[in-house]
């Protein structure tokens, strides 16, 4: 058996030292550039009326103009059922922030993520209808441009059953709605919409 002289040892263990400082220092440096880890939730009866969801929505970023914000609804149990990531800026103006764009507050993104996790509730049987005479549902519709991802038949299924809905914001000017797909008992997305 080889032995490691007592020069060996001391090397081995000062590089074991300098990696760990310097596995600290990182971990500082991470928690210094938080610079906008902000949250809002809201309780919603989505899923179960004897037991509300939560929609948490959340900011971080080295800054709030350059944050990204997450959109998660939980069961009352806390299992994911719904997540959707963008940016703040896509969300609240729209595409990337040009250069020199002025800064957001902590209190602004405050204000952004309590009004996006306040979803729209509402009964499928609110959504536009789909005429038969209509090749897309954007057709049946007047005031927005609807998309879904249903046929016809299924989607008319669907808004018949009454079923319950949450609509939160995807985009500057666009909503996307939500049921629990009742075959899967999954959350799905029922339509889009927005400005024609």
């Amino acid at each position: 058996m080889v032995r490691p002289d007592s020069g060996d040892g001391m090397r081995i263990a000062l590089i074991l030292l300098a990696a760990m400082a310097l596995s600290a220092c990182g971990q500082q440096h991470e928690t210094a550039r938080e610079g906008c880890a902000r949250t809002a939730t809201h309780e919603v009866s989505w899923t179960n009326a004897e037991a509300p969801d939560v929609i948490t929505t959340r900011s971080d970023g080295p800054s709030c103009l350059q944050a990204v914000v997450t959109f998660v609804a939980r069961n009352a149990q806390g299992d994911a059922l719904w997540a959707f990531a963008s940016t703040y800026y896509d969300l609240a103006v729209g595409g990337a922030p040009p250069e020199g764009a002025p800064a957001v507050t902590e209190a602004e993104m405050d204000r952004f993520l309590a009004g996006w996790a306040e979803v729209t509730e509402m009964r499928s049987s609110a959504l536009p209808q789909w005429r038969e005479d209509a090749a897309t549902l954007s057709e049946s519709a007047t005031t927005f441009a609807y998309e879904t991802p249903f046929e016809r038949e299924t989607y008319e299924a669907l808004r018949a059953r009454n079923l319950p809905t949450i609509c939160y914001a995807a985009a500057v000017e666009r909503t996307q709605c939500l049921i629990v797909e009742p075959a899967s008992q999954a959350p799905a997305m029922i339509v889009a919409y927005g400005p024609r």
